[in-house]
């Protein structure tokens, strides 16, 4: 990110918002009259007013950069939340907001490895912006996409990634309802991934989402043969606390 300096501030506004799920919240911002925050796919900035009157709370970024320099966020209503309430129940389409950033390591390498993407919840916003850069870049790696929901009324683009699965042969999309017997893939990612993933040796694992997803992921994807070093793991916390000094720059988002 030539020019950028960590923790530098952008002004956006909202130019969409949308509830995408029962507790989850799609917000669309575009810059307001100056550059766009700088981040790569992965990588999450913290939202808050311009007045800071509400609390920062970090969101990954839902997309990959695009050349008008507009940004997707999915917020998780969290119960007595300051911030998740104010994007849920005030922020209207125009109202000006600040992002800080980009901060986090969730990001590519230069590997040919496949790649293999996990997600569980708004922890599907930096998974989505991964996949988004490796289907549509100058990339030729194999990557498979799990997505882990409740039931139905969980699913967040569920059509958009069916539909991509369909046109690329590189490309494998699976939905996993936790709650719905009646799914064909009901069972926790992580142990549902021995049954699709028989052997992840060379592979490069992604997960995202509350941290029992995120751990039992990654140890699932060990003990099918992934080497440590290529697990990358983004922590969603549903609790989190204001902060009280800059976050370091590998510290995961927070809700």
């Amino acid at each position: 990110m030539i020019g950028a300096q960590p923790w530098d501030d952008y002004r956006y506004r909202i130019v969409s918002t949308q509830r995408v799920t029962p507790v989850i919240r799609e917000l669309w911002l575009a810059p307001d009259n100056q550059a766009p925050l700088p981040f790569r796919p992965g990588q999450y900035a913290l939202l808050s007013d311009p007045d800071y009157r509400v609390p920062q709370r970090s969101y990954s970024i839902a997309n990959a950069p695009r050349s008008d320099g507009q940004v997707s966020l999915l917020v998780t209503l969290v119960p007595d939340g300051p911030t998740s309430g104010w994007v849920h129940r005030q922020l209207q389409v125009g109202d000006a907001v600040l992002l800080s950033g980009p901060y986090g390591t969730f990001v590519l390498d230069d590997a040919p490895a496949p790649v293999l993407l996990l997600g569980a919840g708004s922890g599907l916003a930096p998974v989505r912006a991964l996949t988004e850069t490796l289907l549509t870049g100058a990339h030729e790696r194999s990557v498979r996409l799990v997505f882990s929901a409740r039931t139905e009324a969980d699913r967040i683009d569920h059509d958009r990634f069916t539909r991509c699965a369909r046109r690329r042969h590189r490309f494998d999309y699976l939905l996993a309802l936790t709650r719905d017997p009646r799914a064909e893939l009901h069972e926790h990612v992580p142990d549902l991934l021995p049954r699709i993933c028989a052997d992840l040796t060379g592979w490069s694992v992604f997960a995202a989402g509350p941290p029992g997803f995120v751990t039992g992921c990654a140890a699932a994807a060990r003990a099918l043969g992934a080497d440590p070093a290529t697990i990358h793991t983004e922590e969603f916390f549903t609790d989190p606390q204001p902060w009280t000094e800059l976050p370091p720059m590998t510290s995961g988002p927070q809700r």
